[in-house]
């Protein structure tokens, strides 16, 4: 997992979500399998913070320490991405 530590996503609070996973996935006995890394600018800003997890790549934008329980159980034990959060499948806004 690449949580992104940007200046936009750290304002937004990227630090906090980063050590929420890793103290969520210290809990649920994932430590040892999944790696959190910071990384600089996914280039999203203004949805930050954002977060990109591996294999598959999907991309959530805009987590809060809130959303990490879900992600680590639904995305990572399950394998099921969380709609609400993922850039892919969130509905495309419709411009006229």
């Amino acid at each position: 997992m690449l949580v992104c530590k940007g200046g936009d996503c750290k304002k937004r609070g990227s630090k906090a979500v980063r050590k929420a996973l890793k103290d969520e996935l210290r809990s649920e006995s994932l430590n040892r399998g999944v790696r959190v890394d910071s990384t600089d600018c996914l280039g999203l800003c203004k949805h930050g913070p954002n977060l990109v997890v591996y294999p598959g790549g999907t991309w959530y934008l805009g987590v809060t320490e809130n959303d990490v329980p879900e992600v680590v159980e639904q995305h990572l034990k399950d394998g099921v991405p969380v709609e609400h959060l993922a850039a892919e499948l969130r509905p495309r806004k419709r411009t006229r």
